[in-house]
């Protein structure tokens, strides 16, 4: 677990920016341009030029950096500037990355490693559930770091059936909450066995208020880490689309659970399933969205599959990184043939661009043409 010990000045500056109650928009454009210290300097003396109301001016004092630095060791919270050391390089890109994160547990699990989001309903069924849990424990024993939110439901069984593989990749949750915000019971348990085998993640400080829209702007941090976002059981309107939202402005790949059509809680992942999201049965299916996905990427590991009879195996060999269209036209397609002109309207793109990636998908092994009708191979 990562040691909290006693905060650098950037980090005890970051902590207290944070706790001044900002946006997390408003806090980015605190630091933008400034080091933490010198952004607290400009806030306390009513010349910030992010603060130009000197809204924040009274509560940049000592007695709040000192209150935030007492409460992060006392709690055994560590913090991770945006710009400064020890920020995860898998979420510093981001457009949106969070200036400011509490984390307790070890951070550095998130490089070098495929990571996928499993989110979905609270109000889950026991089919959707036992999903999660299984593509948890596989995924992770295939070495890929499962991302969610710890609410109850789908995104506690994805965790629980990560903490249930024997070895593998650890976990990571992204909390809409602060880290020393009590849990209780199963929840309570989860939340400790995540942080001591992976890492726990907020954007709100340590004795910071909860509120309601922290769950969906949290959402995209949960997108921006991920080489893939499966939702396993989504309502009509659920919450996890927020996460398809940022996902999809980010060009990270979708995917979703087949459920009954008989079952509320499969009508927003059959949707997006029906939208062009990448079906999936099981891990495999997972798998081979996440060597797309980091085809290109020579800093991620691949990850392992398990051959018929369940051993570990390489992952599949590096292949030529796709373009924007041809991943596009690879999420129209599915196992039953359609037409070069079927496919074109599903992708709503020009059918000499969905002609050549069909060609480059095929070329990738993710294509199969006969005789002008278009599939995934079997």
């Amino acid at each position: 677990m990562t040691s909290t010990g006693v905060l650098t000045g950037e980090e005890r500056h970051g902590a207290a920016l944070a706790a001044l109650g900002s946006s997390p928009a408003t806090l980015r454009r605190f630091l933008d341009g400034y080091t933490p210290v010198a952004a607290w300097e400009a806030i306390a003396a009513g010349r910030h030029r992010a603060d130009p109301d000197r809204r924040y001016r009274h509560k940049a004092t000592s007695d709040t950096l000192d209150a935030v630095a007492a409460l992060c060791a006392r709690t055994d919270i560590a913090v991770r500037v945006l710009g400064c050391p020890g920020y995860p390089g898998a979420l510093a890109a981001d457009h949106q990355a969070p200036a400011v994160l509490f984390v307790r547990g070890d951070v550095d699990v998130l490089e070098g490693r495929p990571r996928v989001a499993l989110v979905g309903t609270r109000a889950a069924t026991p089919y959707g559930l036992g999903v999660a849990a299984e593509l948890g424990r596989d995924l992770a024993s295939a070495g890929v770091v499962v991302v969610s939110g710890l609410a109850r439901g789908i995104d506690a069984a994805a965790h629980a059936g990560v903490l249930g593989a024997e070895a593998g990749a650890p976990p990571v949750g992204v909390v809409g909450t602060s880290l020393d915000t009590p849990a209780q019971g199963a929840r309570a348990t989860l939340h400790a066995a995540v942080a001591a085998r992976g890492a726990l993640l907020s954007e709100v400080p340590p004795g910071g208020p909860s509120a309601r829209w922290w769950f969906a702007v949290r959402n995209r941090v949960m997108a921006a880490l991920a080489h893939v976002v499966v939702v396993v059981e989504c309502h009509h309107r659920g919450g996890s689309l927020h996460t398809v939202d940022a996902a999809e402005q980010r060009g990270v790949t979708v995917a979703a659970v087949p459920g009954s059509v008989r079952s509320p809680a499969s009508a927003g992942s059959n949707r997006l399933i029906a939208d062009g999201a990448v079906l999936v049965r099981d891990a495999q299916d997972v798998l081979t969205a996440i060597e797309l996905a980091i085809a290109s990427d020579s800093g991620i590991a691949p990850p392992g599959r398990r051959g018929a009879h369940g051993r570990r195996v390489a992952g599949a060999a590096a292949r030529p990184a796709l373009s924007a269209v041809a991943r596009r036209v690879r999420r129209a397609i599915d196992h039953d043939p359609a037409t070069l002109e079927s496919i074109v309207k599903r992708c709503g793109l020009a059918i000499g661009e969905v002609s050549l990636a069909l060609e480059q998908l095929a070329e990738a092994g993710l294509a199969v043409g006969v005789l002008g009708w278009w599939s995934r191979p079997r």
